[in-house]
């Protein structure tokens, strides 16, 4: 599945890299109180590089709980093979990490 979303990654930045270079023309550009000239291409990738950069950081903070919860999860997990060892005496083998 993950192969798939970095296939359509790839087709949409293909599609955008496309869109940009064909309408190159010159722009003002007026953001809050800046005023400036430049290329439809430069505006049309930072706003795609702004864009991407917004989404990682929206979604950093699920990214973060999910490996705390994995980290608790493993601890857990090590905690009750510990205690299965324990109860059943050393006569089972355990896997290395």
């Amino acid at each position: 599945m993950a192969q798939f979303y970095v296939i359509i990654a790839l087709l949409l930045a293909t599609l955008v890299a496309i869109f940009a270079v064909q309408n190159a023309q010159e722009v003002n550009i007026r953001f809050l109180v800046w005023t400036f000239q430049s290329s439809v291409v430069v505006v049309i990738l930072i706003s795609l590089g702004v864009g991407a950069l917004l989404a990682a950081l929206m979604s950093l903070p699920q990214i973060l709980r999910a490996r705390r919860r994995l980290r608790e999860s493993e601890g857990r997990l090590e905690r009750l093979a510990g205690h299965i060892d324990e109860s059943q005496g050393s006569d089972v083998p355990r896997e290395e990490p």
